[in-house]
């Protein structure tokens, strides 16, 4: 009772445990769940319950892009069997933890400790992805782990390198492309900023830190038959054009900048700062968003408003806390240009919660074309803390199951089918029913369709791309036919060598060579020769006398 008492007689304690406790109520209050925070929260209900670390039962196939993050949903659910609050819980947990990381160590004033609060708080977008279910909570906490060894040290011993390397690991296991924003400052750590290291001694250092990343690509390729998330493949092998991505990417800064203003401006200024002062380990530190920023716009951004933002704004805001500490004083350098930063924070703030018209669900993809939204203004009716919390109360069932009603479901259920392919499961449709083999044209979870070139349609959103099942394929799902109903030759014998990879037994050497062969490359051949039997949309040429029922599956395209 004495220490926390001495505890909290500290002016600056008392200051931090407010700030945090008001940033807990914050995003207590406004946490939800999106619906694809469930593709991974399958996975991890099929680990924990003995079927294995895949998203359709028997089939080793993932429809997660965050492992690692799903490993510690896994072991919530583990001890808590309520995937809707435990998993919520964890957010919270990473997000708060990350807060306290910033007031903590980069922030030594009660104005700086509010200024980073309302910063964040003031971001929909960063409050909107504290939870939701997605691996971001994570990054910011892992991010901040980070960003405190690199502004700790000027030049950096081997525990410190190693700690580096081992959180660069932990990142890529979280989220693959994340790792961009970091790679700038570990390499310029690793060739520049040791204290005493050899360059073989520090190559040793990062292959060590970088032990649990590479060991998980080990196991993903083995057990998967891939290194990468299924549902990289299915987002970026598309066959659709660069120009396409690019100018999809543009229209995400611009939603941000239009719906979310402060996402933009906070990494922006930053950089401006980190040039000004002239010292390289700001500018790297820069350099990995600008890196990051590169690639959103050559992947087309995303279709949730400022999700893919929000870490690089985290890291940007900790990286000036230390600028203004280290570099800039209240009366001399620098302080003209804080007051300036001050003033367009304060605008982009008044101008987010003032714009309500502007930044409806939706609207802006409406107007320019580009389907991005508000991804929590959409779902919290049925997937926020606080409903679900009011529909347990009153029913004594959350009412985040009902979110989506697919008839698909019904009738594989009315006709005692084993599954089924479908336009689309939405996540949170797929777990309250994964008794059922499920997937849809978008591919996320199905390691076949993933591989096939997508539709292309003239509205295709962002991580939303169709696939047209090859004739036949839908069949072989919802009847158990064999590889014969699929028409086409070469979609068939591209089918047959995907199934043995994902179903067939682990250790068979026959399988192994095809884990081999297709990751060389070596069935390319199989896809393009079923390509090319396509439209020039990528659909397929229907056969006269076939029906419904062949074709199977089709995207209602624009």
């Amino acid at each position: 009772m004495n220490k926390i008492r001495d505890y909290f007689s500290e002016e600056s304690n008392r200051n931090i445990f407010y700030a945090l406790l008001l940033f807990i109520i914050v995003i207590t209050l406004l946490a939800w769940q999106s619906d694809d925070s469930y593709h991974a929260y399958i996975m991890a209900k099929n680990l924990v319950d003995g079927n294995g670390f895949v998203y359709n039962v028997g089939q080793r196939a993932t429809a997660s892009s965050c492992p690692l993050f799903t490993l510690v949903v896994a072991a919530g659910y583990f001890l808590i069997r309520s995937m809707f609050f435990v998993s919520l819980l964890i957010n919270i947990i990473f997000s708060t933890l990350a807060f306290g990381i910033l007031v903590r160590n980069f922030c030594r004033t009660r104005r700086q400790i509010i200024f980073t609060l309302l910063i964040l708080i003031g971001s929909v977008s960063f409050v909107s992805y504290t939870t939701s279910g997605l691996e971001n909570s994570m990054l910011f906490f892992l991010g901040a782990c980070f960003m405190k060894i690199y502004f700790s040290h000027e030049r950096y011993d081997a525990k410190h390198m190693l700690l580096l390397a081992l959180l660069v690991a932990l990142t890529a296991m979280t989220r693959m492309d994340a790792v961009l924003i970091f790679a700038p400052m570990a390499v310029y750590v690793f060739l520049f900023k040791r204290d005493g290291i050899s360059f073989g001694k520090a190559v040793g250092l990062g292959f060590l830190g970088l032990a649990p990343f590479i060991l998980w690509e080990l196991f993903a390729t083995f057990y998967y038959g891939f290194p990468f998330p299924n549902t990289a493949y299915a987002k970026l092998g598309t066959d659709i054009a660069l120009t396409d991505y690019l100018i999809r990417g543009i229209r995400y800064y611009l939603n941000a900048a239009i719906c979310d203003p402060i996402l933009l401006i906070v990494p922006l200024f930053v950089l401006l700062a980190a040039i000004s002062v002239r010292k390289a380990q700001y500018i790297v530190c820069m350099a990995g968003t600008v890196l990051y920023g590169i690639y959103l716009l050559y992947i087309g951004g995303d279709f949730m408003m400022g999700r893919h933002f929000t870490v690089t704004f985290f890291i940007s805001l900790i990286c000036y806390m230390d600028i203004k500490n280290r570099e800039f004083s209240e009366l001399g350098r620098g302080a003209a240009f804080h007051r300036t930063f001050e003033a367009f924070v304060a605008a982009a703030l008044i101008f987010t919660c003032t714009s309500s018209v502007i930044t409806g669900q939706f609207l802006f993809g409406r107007t320019f074309g580009s389907p991005i939204s508000d991804e929590r203004a959409g779902y919290f009716t049925t997937s926020s803390l606080f409903n679900n919390v009011v529909s347990l109360i009153r029913t004594g069932d959350l009412c985040i199951q009902n979110t989506w009603n697919e008839d698909g479901v019904k009738d594989i259920r009315d006709n005692e089918m084993p599954g089924g392919i479908l336009v689309s499961v939405p996540g949170i449709t797929k777990y309250y029913n994964n008794d059922l083999y499920l997937n849809d044209l978008y591919a996320l979870g199905d390691p076949y369709l993933a591989h096939l070139p997508a539709v292309k349609e003239k509205g295709w959103r962002i991580g939303h791309m169709y696939r047209q099942a090859p004739v036949g394929y839908a069949n072989l799902v919802r009847y158990g036919w064999g590889y014969k109903a699929i028409k086409n030759e070469y979609a068939r014998q591209y089918y047959e060598i995907i199934d043995e990879i994902t179903r067939g037994p682990l250790f068979d050497r026959d399988r192994i060579m095809k884990v081999i062969d297709i990751n060389l490359g070596r069935y390319d051949d199989l896809v393009r020769g079923y390509a090319a039997s396509l439209d020039e949309n990528n659909m397929q040429v229907i056969p006269e006398g076939m029906t419904d029922d062949d074709i199977a599956a089709s995207p209602p395209l624009e």
